[in-house]
């Protein structure tokens, strides 16, 4: 007797117009820095999008997050889930940040609830054990690729390396959009193996994870040192807005706007 075919679910789609899309857009809202990095990425960084900060040590990644991790934590007041891939996280950096913003320390740091895992398998899982109590309005991802470069050496590994990071930026995306919150994820870089004295400062440093970050993030950010303790943010790849940089300091409140300079 022939096994009867299972009935396939009728799947139903949501079809819009761009001009339903265009005006659900206008009400999105933005997480700003307070920097000049807002106006290269149209006023801050959107609510469900994922941005990446990538440059040398020393450039402004983990400031940068730590920045919007008080913004978000202590003028807010809302959560921030803040998985700390380097193991680097200093709560002291945070209160200092804070008190020269005039914010409560301890009810910032309250608001940060931290994970360093040690191994991709706990990365990976990260997502997934976020308790149930804690509803952030900020998922921080402080050195996205540390732990794969570490656990999967070698070119024969490469494959199965690339293949768990695409599938940890898509959870991390999917989380993000699911959930309207903002999203950010640092990363470090190596050295352009095709390096020329005449290729752009962007591109004689590549973020590390190849193709797997560079077609899942939509606003890359790279971040370089500038004479006079100065830094720069450029945004190198977006879907949306054209390559532009500009600049910002680190002082003991973050990342802030240098008065004066000229763009």
């Amino acid at each position: 007797m022939a096994k009867k075919k299972k009935k396939k679910e009728k799947i139903e789609l949501n079809w819009k117009t761009a001009y339903e899309l265009w005006q659900e857009r206008k009400d999105i809202k933005r997480l700003e820095t307070k920097t000049p990095i807002d106006e290269i990425i149209g006023g801050g960084i959107e609510e469900g999008e994922v941005v990446e900060f990538y440059g040398e040590f020393g450039s402004g990644k983990t400031q940068t997050v730590l920045t919007l991790t008080v913004r978000v934590a202590g003028e807010l007041g809302e959560d921030v889930v803040f998985i700390d891939c380097e193991s680097t996280f200093k709560p002291e950096r945070v209160v200092q940040i804070a008190k020269a913003r005039g914010l409560d320390p301890e009810k910032t740091l309250q608001k940060i609830h931290l994970i360093q895992p040690i191994k991709v398998d706990e990365q990976m899982e990260a997502l997934e054990q976020i308790p149930k109590n804690i509803k952030p309005k900020l998922l921080v991802i402080d050195g996205v690729t540390t732990l794969f470069r570490e656990e999967y050496i070698g070119r024969e590994k490469l494959s199965e390396r690339q293949g768990l990071l695409r599938q940890f930026l898509r959870k991390a995306i999917t989380y993000v959009r699911a959930n309207k919150i903002y999203g950010v994820i640092t990363n470090q870089v190596y050295g352009n193996p095709d390096n020329t004295p005449f290729l752009p400062l962007e591109l004689r440093e590549l973020a590390v994870g190849g193709h797997s970050l560079y077609h899942t993030i939509d606003n890359r950010i790279f971040l370089r040192k500038a004479q006079g303790g100065k830094r720069i943010a450029r945004l190198v790849d977006s879907s949306r807005y054209p390559p532009a940089e500009r600049p910002f300091k680190i002082t003991d409140a973050g990342i802030e706007p240098i008065e004066g300079e000229e763009r």
